[in-house]
């Protein structure tokens, strides 16, 4: 090509050139127009034509928000021809609460639900109180017939001890030596018991008196066997004597216990203006405690007597022996405590109504609670006495 035509070509480009920037204007302008406002139909035909490889990197360049919203709208049949390694995306999607269909889910006979009277028949009357398990999805749960509403609900560990208790019938003390002696290598126990005989000092720091060490020191030495026994107190010191004499008697080479402050005598106590409040105006701690445990008498001082029994088996005394690793937990504890104990663990069938009759209906020294554990998870309440009677 000569000289001239080139020129003829450089002037012809550049008048195209500014010819754009002129019209840049309107073509800005009409941009929006041209959106949407192309169809194609049959027109274009790619055959093997387009190949792209490697060409698209979005590093972090897509970000959408709140802006997609699909309703039977998307229909896309044999489009892409040949793609090769063509769409690479780093980090490059990033959608924030933007996808919104509509009408796009169809469940059919997906999620069938029963409820528990399919498994267990109605919650009546007749059968409230009753725990009653069944397999749901390969796990075994657990309903009682609840007595207030009359429907089944999930059986708590209240309901399991209640249920346990029923089953007991824990009516009369037992020798803690006869349960101690009969215990298999299979089972383990609990023991909660009263301290054994205090001088008059009633404060933290009061000791026992001398009869009160030689009834610990015998009631060990009548249960010295080769069990491995772990020993619990409160914070009083009395408490912590009558465990130390109780493992000397025994020949444990370890006499000193842990120390657990639920086991304090203020365990049962919701409101202790309110408690000496009642006992100031009825007869004192043990008239007022023991009204409490059999009657519901002064709710306000106090808590709901089944559950607080149970936290303090379950969240307390169980978890330390657990712990230990021993066979029998042993604990020891004071008359406010034990009295209200000993009501929740016989239900209500022993006698220690003091606010009714003064004489011997108060719990004895080293009396108190014990729960045997079953191999099978199962539980036997038993009502204690260490000493030749329950009550004093």
């Amino acid at each position: 090509m000569n000289r001239k035509i080139w020129m003829g070509v450089l002037v012809a480009a550049l008048l195209l050139f500014w010819g754009c920037n002129e019209a840049s204007g309107s073509a800005v302008e009409s941009e929006q127009a041209l959106r949407d406002s192309v169809v194609v139909r049959d027109s274009v035909r790619f055959i093997d034509s387009v190949r792209v490889i490697n060409s698209i990197n979005f590093v972090d360049s897509v970000r959408i928000v709140d802006s997609l919203s699909i309703v039977d709208s998307v229909n896309v049949v044999d489009n892409p021809s040949h793609v090769a390694d063509s769409v690479r995306f780093i980090d490059s999607v990033r959608v924030i609460d933007s996808l919104n269909i509509k009408d796009s889910v169809r469940v059919v006979d997906s999620v069938v639900v029963y409820g528990p009277e399919h498994y267990f028949g109605p919650c009546t009357s007749e059968n409230s109180g009753e725990i009653k398990s069944t397999t749901i999805y390969d796990e075994v749960r657990a309903y009682v017939c609840d007595e207030n509403t009359l429907l089944w609900r999930i059986a708590t560990q209240v309901d399991w001890n209640d249920k346990y208790i029923y089953e007991s019938h824990a009516n009369d003390f037992t020798d803690i030596k006869k349960l101690v002696d009969n215990l298999a290598t299979t089972e383990k126990m609990v023991i909660v018991l009263r301290h054994a005989e205090r001088g008059s000092d009633y404060s933290m720091t009061g000791p026992l008196n001398e009869n009160g060490f030689k009834q610990s020191q015998d009631l060990g030495e009548s249960i010295a066997n080769d069990i491995e026994f772990y020993y619990g107190a409160s914070q009083f010191v009395r408490a912590h004597q009558t465990c130390s004499n109780i493992a000397k008697g025994r020949g444990d080479l370890d006499t000193l216990a842990d120390t657990l402050a639920a086991l304090n005598d203020n365990w049962y106590v919701k409101d202790e203006a309110a408690y000496k409040a009642a006992k100031d105006a009825h007869g004192g701690g043990w008239k007022v405690t023991s009204e409490w445990a059999y009657e519901g008498a002064y709710s306000d001082a106090f808590y709901n007597l089944n559950s607080r029994s149970t936290e303090l088996f379950e969240e307390h005394l169980i978890p330390a022996f657990e712990n230990s690793g021993k066979q029998v937990g042993l604990f020891v504890s004071h008359d406010i405590v034990m009295v209200p104990l000993v009501v929740y663990a016989s239900g209500k069938s022993i006698d220690l109504k003091y606010y009714e009759d003064t004489k011997d209906h108060w719990l004895n020294y080293l009396g108190g609670v014990a729960i045997v554990f079953k191999p099978d998870g199962t539980r036997v309440f038993y009502v204690v006495k260490g000493l030749d009677s329950g009550t004093m």
